[in-house]
């Protein structure tokens, strides 16, 4: 059998505006390379064959890190989970994202892997997603048509799908500033510590000082499903209330009846279901503790 890898050209463009060029021009045959912890194992399993390879690692502007008192954190698709996981700034303004970071495979990963491509190829199970979704990020993609964000609630669409166009760029993250009384948590639950998440919950609350309830509450979850996705039923039985028993069990079970839960070798999708209501509930009640609250 004939094991030889076809050959690709490759270009190394200096700027977002080449790399939109070469894209545009090539169309489906091209492909980006970021830290090529997912497109190097699915080439070399001729699993894709791309003819054109359009690198990143010279285009200065993809790897920087920005906070903005109004516009909150920016990061470059460019940045390394290592990065992300070890930033003073980032454990400063978003420590969940470094915590979230800091799960992720293993450290050859995260020292290669970047943030852009983590979300492009929408691997199942992938951790940043759901804390993304869950802290109303927005993801920047550019072509030569123009620059537009998406909400990483609406980004991906399907099993490593996203609403990336062929000819599009994905340039990076903005993760508003957390509000006054906010929080957030992430949670994982895997086979192994290396694995991808078999669920993966991050949950963000604000605490209203005056009352105790949550005025605002966003849910994001990752490999349950074939896509990310928001759990909006169970935020809205969270929302306005200081969560009790009878609440969380409430939310837990929308949860469940809200994903649509697959089976592969690692778990079932009943397994999963059960799993995501579980996992909810220890974020509720981690976030109860945070905010100095009532645990039920």
């Amino acid at each position: 059998m004939d094991t030889k890898v076809r050959g690709f050209e490759y270009f190394e463009p200096k700027t977002v505006d080449e790399a939109a060029e070469v894209l545009a021009s090539r169309g489906e045959d091209a492909k980006v390379l970021a830290g090529g912890q997912a497109l190097l194992p699915m080439m070399s399993a001729r699993l894709v064959n791309p003819r054109f390879l359009v690198g990143l690692s010279a285009v200065p502007e993809l790897k920087r890190i920005d906070w903005d008192d109004q516009q909150g954190l920016r990061l470059g698709a460019m940045v390394t989970q290592r990065t992300i996981e070890h930033s003073a700034l980032i454990r400063e303004k978003c420590p969940v994202l470094a915590d979230t970071a800091s799960r992720i495979a293993s450290s050859h990963v995260r020292n290669m892997g970047t943030i852009g491509g983590n979300l492009a190829h929408n691997l199942v199970g992938s951790d940043p997603p759901a804390t993304l979704i869950a802290l109303g990020a927005e993801i920047g993609a550019s072509s030569t048509r123009g620059k537009r964000t998406i909400p990483a609630s609406e980004f991906f669409t399907g099993f490593m799908e996203t609403v990336l166009q062929p000819d599009e760029l994905l340039t990076g993250v903005r993760i508003p500033p957390l509000a006054p009384g906010g929080a957030v948590v992430y949670l994982k639950h895997t086979v192994r510590a290396v694995d991808p998440a078999l669920v993966g919950i991050a949950l963000l609350a604000v605490r209203n000082a005056h009352s105790g309830s949550w005025s605002e509450v966003r849910i994001g979850v990752s490999g349950v499903s074939e896509a990310p996705l928001r759990l909006r039923s169970a935020e809205d039985v969270l929302r306005g209330r200081q969560p009790d028993d009878a609440t969380i069990k409430e939310a837990a079970k929308l949860a469940m009846d809200e994903v649509d839960p697959m089976t592969d070798a690692h778990g079932s999708a009943s397994y999963r279901r059960k799993m995501t209501g579980v996992i909810l509930g220890r974020a509720v009640r981690q976030l109860l503790m945070r905010f100095q609250m009532k645990v039920p």
